[in-house]
């Protein structure tokens, strides 16, 4: 049995929670019992030096290996994105119909959680990919880029920021924006008696979630960075600047707005929606309309048919990729299983890897049909323990790293998608609420409180 004089002589930095067991006129030998619930119990046995000492060099060794082959598996997976997009495009004006729509959604996903995920990590960086897979050029700098690259309902730029720097490197904490708990305390906090109300609201949001949540929420997080590089203050408190921008809250008149609604739809929302729910139905009328005065048929009514069925089936494939997106995406760190934390663990400490295994989730691994349609978000916790990695390292990555973590008694969660969703949702509707890491247990040289 481990004792709390074990875990001091493990790690010195324990020292404080024995200070704070001797303040309470609480003897030492007791102090597992008393500081720790069951379930947090393997806190006090953990060597987390050497634990985070055998992920770093893991880590090392999956990049020394990563070569050709990993070029060559992105290349496959963008073929096969690409392949779902053209498969939509070219049935969409034939009726709707669910493999179209299927298509559209499965495409529109890929593109940004595996393609555009990756790349912007910088997993290609240092890769030979012909400069065509680079963060620093991927996307970002203009509207040619963004539409040649990736063409979503976030701006690069914007999701580069809230993603990369924010959500990876204080995962779980206060400043991360893509905490579930915080995000939809209003929702949590609505009377049990709604709680039949509280599901229709999360249905919604996740039918809906990109443009009318993650859209301006990281171009928010954007224009706040943009005002602390200029040494300026933001104008904002701390709260707010933590608080979910989503799409009708900055459009009312009370709410301080951190951007105007022509910049916002101009820049960021407005390309997206053009291109796909204008343009390209317009482009399918117009070959409809062709295709019918070769035939020696009506071109505006072939045109009218297929630019109907064409946005129909575009509008569900929108509504099935926001669902999709946010079963493989929202599910990743939430769960009454899955911890958050006060205080911010410094970037690549031992704590940071800690954290980074114990509020991630992974789903079903193992091939790449499965980590496809899971948008390659089934390696969250191989993935925020190394970011800039390739997909196929993750691959390899998965065995080694639930190895470690068994060895040393550290919780891996890897369970089905669809029981992460319902504890995901569980913790939307405030039925549950996640795991607070003990601050006692804290690496005092680790966090900033």
């Amino acid at each position: 049995m481990t004792t709390d004089e074990d875990v001091l002589s493990r790690n010195p930095s324990y020292e404080h929670s024995l200070d704070q067991a001797a303040a309470a006129n609480k003897p030492a030998e007791k102090l597992t019992g008393l500081m720790l619930a069951k379930e947090d119990r393997w806190i006090a046995s953990l060597d987390l030096p050497e634990f985070a000492r055998e992920l770093k060099e893991l880590g090392k060794e999956l990049q020394a290996m990563e070569g050709k082959a990993d070029v060559e598996h992105l290349h496959k997976i963008v073929r096969w994105s690409r392949t779902c997009t053209a498969f939509g495009v070219l049935t969409m004006a034939f009726g709707v119909n669910p493999l179209s729509i299927a298509a559209l959604a499965l495409g529109c996903m890929t593109r940004w959680t595996i393609v555009a995920h990756h790349v912007c990590h910088g997993g290609f960086d240092r890769l030979d990919t012909g400069g065509r897979y680079n963060r620093f050029t991927f996307g970002v700098g203009s509207l040619w880029r963004r539409c040649v690259d990736w063409l979503d309902w976030m701006l690069v730029e914007a999701w580069n920021v809230e993603h990369n720097q924010l959500h990876h490197y204080f995962l779980g904490e206060d400043k991360d924006p893509d905490l579930v708990e915080r995000n939809l305390k209003l929702v949590r906090d609505l009377p049990k008696a709604l709680l039949p109300l509280k599901y229709v609201l999360v249905a919604f949001m996740a039918c809906t979630w990109k443009w009318y949540y993650y859209s301006p929420n990281t171009f928010k997080v954007l224009k706040l960075n943009q005002t602390r590089r200029t040494g300026q203050p933001t104008g904002f408190t701390e709260t707010e600047e933590e608080a979910p921008c989503v799409l009708g809250s900055w459009m009312t008149p009370w709410y301080k707005k951190y951007f105007t609604n022509v910049e916002f739809f101009g820049r960021v929302l407005g390309p997206f929606f053009v291109g796909r729910f204008v343009l390209l139905p317009l482009l399918v009328a117009a070959v409809a309309a062709m295709c019918a005065v070769l035939l020696g048929a009506a071109p505006a009514t072939y045109a009218k048919s297929a630019g109907y069925y064409s946005l129909i089936n575009l509008v569900l494939g929108e509504l099935a990729t926001n669902a999709w997106a946010f079963l493989v995406v929202a599910t990743n760190h939430c769960g009454d299983d899955l911890y958050r934390f006060e205080g911010h663990a410094a970037a690549r400490s031992p704590s940071f890897y800690l954290r980074q295994t114990i509020s991630s989730v992974n789903f079903a691994t193992g091939t790449d049909t499965i980590d496809f349609v899971h948008g390659w978000l089934n390696y969250q916790i191989e993935h925020h323990l190394w970011p800039d990695l390739s997909m196929l390292s993750y691959q390899k990555a998965q065995p080694l790293v639930q190895a470690i973590c068994k060895r040393h008694g550290v919780p891996y969660v890897k369970e089905n998608v669809f029981w992460r969703l319902k504890k995901t949702v569980d913790i939307a509707v405030g039925n549950t609420s996640m795991r607070r890491f003990p601050v006692a247990y804290h690496l005092k040289e680790d966090v900033t409180m």
